[in-house]
């Protein structure tokens, strides 16, 4: 193995909606409402695909719950509150590059957030290449994504190992014949010997 490619959320970087959500100290019925009116909707998936603007991607959010107008604006305009950077991240990147691997990163992020959170994304500057969903318009766990990866960086699959937290996502790693991982943050502690 010559290569490893990364998710991101819940990978390098905590990925913490709920928390975020809760600092806004709404009602028990309002949290959940402008939970399932944002996070966990299916137009969060727009946002990541990255065919509308961060204006029309509020909107749609507004449309699920119109009477929450001014708590989604809220939660919206500060969400990059959900990124949470992770202790073990730079010392687990500089075990691989120590070992002389390639470094990429591919995953599912918004534009919006990416510009919002690229303070504490800066780990990435340092890697070989990689894509997030938004640039090429596709979100995993479709294969296009990962076939763009491979093609983008002549990544031979058999090299290289992928780790993200969500099982579908690996598995279509392991269909194109890359070694998928389904991380949990047990990992690199393991890796490091902590």
């Amino acid at each position: 193995m010559k290569t490893v490619i990364f998710d991101v959320g819940n990978v390098l970087v905590g990925y913490d909606w709920k928390s975020y959500l809760r600092t806004f100290n709404y009602s028990e019925e309002i949290y959940e409402r402008v939970a399932d009116a944002v996070f966990r909707n299916k137009d969060w998936e727009e946002g990541d695909i990255g065919r509308i603007s961060a204006e029309e991607w509020l909107n749609l959010f507004i449309e699920n719950a119109p009477d929450l107008k001014p708590q989604i604006c809220e939660v919206f305009a500060g969400f990059e509150g959900t990124i949470v950077p992770l202790s073990y991240t730079e010392e687990w990147l500089s075990y691989f590059r120590n070992l002389g691997y390639r470094l990429y990163y591919l995953s599912n992020y918004s534009r919006e957030l990416y510009e919002r959170s690229r303070d504490k994304l800066r780990f990435l500057d340092t890697f070989d290449g990689g894509i997030f969903s938004y640039q090429v318009r596709c979100i995993k766990p479709d294969e296009k994504i990962y076939r763009i990866l491979l093609e983008r960086y002549s990544i031979n699959p058999g090299d290289a190992t992928f780790y993200d937290d969500r099982p579908e996502n690996v598995e279509t790693a392991v269909k194109l014949g890359i070694n998928g991982i389904v991380f949990h943050q047990d990992i690199p502690l393991q890796m490091m010997g902590k």
